[in-house]
């Protein structure tokens, strides 16, 4: 689970710019490009699953497309943008 939070805010950092700091106890703390707080992920948590989905939720609320449009999609919408 430590890999799929890692490549989710990879790609919101992608995405949406997003800035993560990580503090002395481990947690991540989640902002956006203005510095506005998001949210935060602990470094153990209890429960990987829901946290995760508390994560994608609150970076859904920000913006966000979850899950990743396919190839196919993205060169579908390049298409649209390019007419």
């Amino acid at each position: 689970m430590a890999d799929d939070i890692d490549d989710l805010l990879e790609y919101a950092k992608k995405s949406l710019g997003v800035i993560i700091e990580v503090d002395e106890s481990g947690y991540r703390r989640i902002f956006t490009a203005s510095y506005q707080y998001i949210t935060n992920y602990p470094a153990t948590p209890g429960r990987k699953e829901r946290r995760y989905r508390e994560v994608v939720l609150a970076l859904k609320k920000h913006g966000l497309v979850w899950p990743p449009p396919s190839k196919k999609e993205q060169r579908s919408m390049r298409r649209k943008e390019s007419s």
